[in-house]
């Protein structure tokens, strides 16, 4: 009997063993489970002295969110689980957050805007701050590392361990960050988790289509320090936070670039047919958009991201036209347009966020390099005629 029940516990184990070993028993890198929770914005109030400097330096209350001094902060939050993107759901405005694991020392501030979450990496704890405006709604959380408890931190550890093991043996190669053809390589959904049923963010709705008159370059808001193993995970975080935060159908961009330079598929629908995204309000249907994780106010964009936005737009753009010549747009309005609904404008076919919207989108960097993306772009085209 007791060597029975000997075999039934060892069994068991290995079954055990062989249940938590199995998603990580694969030659594609080993991602876990994403999860989203929410919780609502604490108090956030004003910060003092603010109101009496200005009057003293006789200037008004800033009208413009997200300009002047830090007018409104919220104490320090207890996040409900262990995360690694957050922020205010639905919040199109700018506003900053930080965030620390639990003892640890805070990041820097990271001002947010247009609807997308702040990177961090397995944090505990955040604060909200604001310039203008009171911050409200719920905070959204997205834990990519399969983190948010001491159980799933061990268990995907080990995953991870068996994984990098299976990787190894079997010579991945990484897509090249380096395509000299048309079309370039690109990292595709499924492997950057999208297409998962559980943890992943498959699309609410299929895609709708339009036409692609324009490229439209976007930066994440984002810290630039990830690793390349990181960041699949923050493309798929992204997605969940545009798709569950904010509602959205799915991920905004049509395609996304890392720091490496590599290219993720955005959007579903076919990434060589002209899926209709989420990333210039009135002017969706007439263009593609592609954002860079990470931020570009003060820090340049790289000269292989620059390659990777190139080789990108000259291949969605390749219809014989000069990718540096204009073309006409027709406006579909909405709040986030300055341009009203049916108006057309002339725009360059490469060009910055805050062209079409209300935005500061790509950053001040970001912005200065929109001509050096389109030349590449267009000697791409030229040299494929």
């Amino acid at each position: 009997m007791r060597r029975r029940l000997g075999y039934l516990l060892l069994l068991a184990a290995l079954a055990g063993a062989g249940w938590a070993a199995a998603p990580a028993l694969s030659v594609d890198p080993y991602l876990p489970e994403a999860e989203d929770f929410e919780q609502p914005v604490p108090a956030v109030e004003r910060v003092r002295g603010v109101a009496a400097d200005l009057r003293a330096a006789g200037e008004q209350r800033h009208a413009h969110p997200g300009e002047g001094p830090v007018s409104h902060r919220s104490a320090v939050v207890d996040a409900p689980k262990r995360f690694d993107l957050a922020g205010i759901a639905g919040e199109l405005r700018p506003y900053e957050l930080r965030a620390r694991a639990e003892g640890g020392g805070w990041s820097d501030w990271v001002e947010t805007a247009d609807g997308n979450p702040v990177y961090f990496g397995e944090a505990d704890e955040i604060q909200v701050r604001a310039r203008g405006w009171r911050p409200s709604g719920r905070l959204h959380y997205v834990n990519v590392s399969g983190t948010t408890s001491l159980g799933d931190r061990v268990l995907n550890g080990a995953r991870r361990t068996i994984n990098g093991a299976f990787v190894s043996l079997a010579g991945l190669v990484t897509p090249s960050a380096a395509a000299e053809v048309p079309r370039p390589d690109m990292i595709k959904r499924g492997e950057w988790g999208a297409n998962r049923k559980q943890g992943g963010c498959e699309p609410r709705r299929k895609a709708s289509y339009g036409t692609v008159r324009a490229a439209v370059v976007h930066h994440t808001v984002t810290a630039s320090d990830y690793s390349k193993a990181e960041a699949p995970a923050i493309v798929l975080g992204i997605c969940r936070f545009h798709r569950n935060g904010n509602g959205w159908d799915d991920i905004g961009y049509n395609a996304v670039t890392d720091r490496f330079g590599r290219i993720f598929v955005g959007r579903a629908g076919g990434i060589g047919r002209p899926v209709i995204g989420a990333q210039a309000q009135g002017f969706n249907w007439q263009t593609t958009g592609m954002a860079v994780l990470g931020t570009h106010t003060s820090e340049p964009i790289r000269p292989r991201v620059r390659q990777a936005f190139g080789r990108f737009f000259a291949w969605k753009l390749a219809h014989g036209k000069p990718i540096t010549s204009k073309v006409w747009l027709e406006s579909a309005g909405g709040p986030l347009t300055p341009v009203p609904k049916g108006r057309k404008i002339q725009v360059k076919r490469v060009i910055p966020h805050r062209r079409l919207n209300s935005t500061a989108c790509p950053g001040r960097q970001g912005k200065k390099h929109v001509k050096r993306i389109r030349k590449i772009a267009d000697g791409i085209r030229r040299a494929n005629e």
